[in-house]
């Protein structure tokens, strides 16, 4: 399976399901809400702890696509008739997955690293000069709006090296979840379906930034419902982008 993927089927579906898949998304959550709120709250304060801590970055990157995995089965375990419940939080700490979802994390983080350099690299040779970056390093920059466009064009530049990661991350955890996939084939069938429904994932884009803009509205309270919602919609989009021909699938 790891070779041709002949039993994975990567298919393409009208742009509307961007929104569909939002929409439909909202049942998972719905059913055992608490259980979802009390996993994103516990993973939040989890990923601020280990930020304090030196190198603490690299633990949350690196088991950042355990704990999707382990949403990612709280998601099939609706499907299947249940429930989210919130120890799948922790789900993907367990095998069949976690080395395969730890290794995509891995993968996630040297990929990570890798475009922040180069940004900078770019940003260096477009401007000519190191200046900006040492001047921000030894805190002599007083007046960081006379640094705007530089400070825009670092960010056009990450953003537009950093998109491909993120379609080879958007379903890897799930596609691992579901199948025996190793985690680069994982990550290249992620990136090969969101290249195939680009035009979807255009206005789901859209949506999911209206719908971020409303949740900030009353004191960030509406991310408990949107997060978990937009969690369960890489699933929904999962089951509409992917068709998994096996005899043992849970599809």
């Amino acid at each position: 399976m790891h070779g041709e993927n002949k039993n994975m089927v990567l298919k393409s579906v009208s742009i509307g399901r961007g929104v569909s898949w939002i929409t439909e998304a909202f049942p998972y959550f719905s059913r055992n809400p608490l259980g979802w709120i009390a996993a994103i709250i516990v993973f939040f304060i989890l990923s601020i702890v280990f930020e304090l801590i030196p190198f603490g970055f690299v633990v949350v990157n690196i088991f950042y696509p355990v704990i999707i995995g382990g949403y990612m089965l709280g998601c099939m375990a609706h499907y299947q008739g249940n429930s989210f419940e919130f120890q799948h939080l922790f789900a993907g700490f367990r095998e069949p997955y976690f080395k395969r979802l730890t290794l995509l994390g891995v993968f996630y983080l040297i990929a990570l690293l890798i475009i922040v350099v180069l940004t900078v690299i770019l940003i260096i040779a477009i401007l000519g000069s190191m200046e900006i970056f040492q001047q921000i390093e030894q805190g002599q920059i007083d007046d960081v709006s006379a640094y705007t466009e530089e400070f825009l064009l670092f960010l056009l530049v990450l953003a537009t090296l950093i998109l491909p990661l993120i379609m080879a991350m958007w379903f890897a955890p799930a596609i691992i979840i579901q199948t025996d996939e190793a985690a680069h084939s994982a990550m290249i069938l992620s990136f090969n379906a969101c290249m195939k429904n680009i035009l979807p994932f255009t206005l789901y884009g859209l949506v999911v930034l209206i719908l971020a803009i409303i949740a900030a509205i009353p004191l960030l309270l509406g991310y408990l419902v949107l997060l978990p919602v937009l969690s369960a919609s890489v699933y929904v989009a999962f089951l509409d982008c992917f068709e998994i021909n096996t005899a043992d699938s849970s599809l």
